[in-house]
């Protein structure tokens, strides 16, 4: 069969179709990769994508869910998006199930097919959205019992408030003397005593990850100012 393959190639005919053939794939190609790099540098997140999977993207248009099983190479903390039934996207989910709703609702029939667009959105939306979430856990930190608003609020906000308010709290202590420290550490010490005592009873699977990194940093934000107290600090 080989051989019948050679002899028809051989035709000079058929050799020019082949060359043709050939130079009209590499104007394809470089097409293409002109197209693709246009969308990129539009979104740079798509520079995490293969040719394949962006083609994957653009072919389907229509479709926004096509790219869900994209969204974790393009945004690390985002899982998938939460579409309702109109295609606006109302929210973002993480890997554990984690819920953000957006301070603005995304409508992707608005972008005409430009997944770019709309997923520029996403990118921008995002960021406030996490942003807000973390100043309405702030506010909410003063008034709720810790070990309640523990469980309210997404597992990495917990732990960036938990931060915030334990800088602020340590540097009050520092500025009052060594007795304030002294009774910050015990105030530590309470929290943490709190802490196991919610971990023994029923709890989600994500609170139950949310509080075992709570509590590995929660040690050693006790361990700081024990530190402070063991230097005879002053």
């Amino acid at each position: 069969m080989w051989r019948s393959v050679l002899e028809n190639t051989s035709t000079p005919e058929v050799y020019t179709d082949l060359v043709n053939c050939n130079d009209m794939l590499d104007k394809i190609n470089k097409g293409l990769n002109s197209y693709l790099e246009m969308k990129r540098l539009y979104f740079p997140r798509f520079f995490f994508l293969s040719n394949d999977e962006m083609l994957e993207i653009l072919s389907e248009t229509k479709d926004p869910l096509r790219v869900q099983p994209h969204l974790k190479k393009c945004f690390e903390g985002i899982a998938t998006l939460d579409f309702d039934d109109d295609l606006k996207i109302r929210g973002m989910l993480s890997s554990e199930g984690e819920k953000v709703f957006f301070s603005d609702i995304i409508s992707t029939k608005e972008a005409r097919g430009q997944v770019e667009k709309w997923l520029l959105q996403v990118q921008d939306v995002m960021l406030v959205s996490v942003r807000n979430v973390i100043l309405d856990a702030h506010k909410a930190y003063a008034i709720t019992a810790r070990i309640n608003w523990i469980v309210q609020w997404p597992g990495q906000v917990v732990l960036c408030v938990s931060q915030i308010y334990w800088t602020a709290e340590v540097h009050d202590a520092i500025a009052h003397g060594i007795s304030a420290v002294r009774r910050y550490y015990d105030k530590l010490n309470k929290q943490l005593a709190a802490i196991v005592d919610l971990v023994r009873g029923k709890l989600s699977k994500q609170v139950r990850v949310t509080l075992g990194a709570l509590v590995v940093i929660d040690v050693h934000a006790r361990d700081v100012v024990q530190e402070l107290i063991d230097n005879g600090w002053s």
